[in-house]
């Protein structure tokens, strides 16, 4: 039995669709510290990450539909909204790209920091995107934000 012109295009269009669907990608970088306190106080801000992050020219924040966003700027003029969706004190934030120039889908990153003995800071995230390479642009961006932290807390 000869497949139909219409099973071999339906079978093409999901081959194609399976072929171009957005892969899940998770980032992690950690920074080891000596304070947790002095970390926390550089990077613990939802909206000083102009102070650490060398391409964010500026951040504003801004409530929009009652959630507290960051409005980030780069010196070429490009804008990221991101918005904070939770918050532990002292301890973590978690937030969502809700619009940039990168070709991602479904952004959620969280900043914490550890205590203890080893105190860290961790930069996480997870996202979807068509384009594989976006993992490593999101890798060195968590890669320069924690090096400048890092610089800054003479590490």
């Amino acid at each position: 039995m000869k497949p139909s012109a219409f099973t071999i295009l339906t079978v093409l269009a999901a081959v194609v669709a399976q072929a171009s669907a957005a892969e899940n990608y998770k980032v992690e970088r950690k920074l080891t510290v000596s304070s947790a306190d002095a970390a926390w106080h550089v990077a613990g801000d939802f909206c000083d990450i102009d102070d650490w992050l060398p391409a964010i020219e500026t951040c504003r924040l801004r409530v929009i539909d009652g959630g507290l966003h960051r409005v980030l700027t780069l010196a070429d003029g490009a804008e990221f909204v991101e918005k904070r969706i939770a918050e532990e004190p002292g301890i973590s934030y978690t937030y969502t790209i809700e619009s940039s120039p990168l070709p991602l889908e479904k952004y959620v990153a969280t900043m914490a920091i550890t205590r203890g003995a080893e105190p860290t800071l961790t930069w996480s995230g997870s996202f979807s995107s068509d384009d594989p390479s976006m993992e490593d642009v999101i890798g060195g961006i968590y890669d320069a934000g924690l090096a400048s932290i890092g610089a800054m807390l003479g590490k």
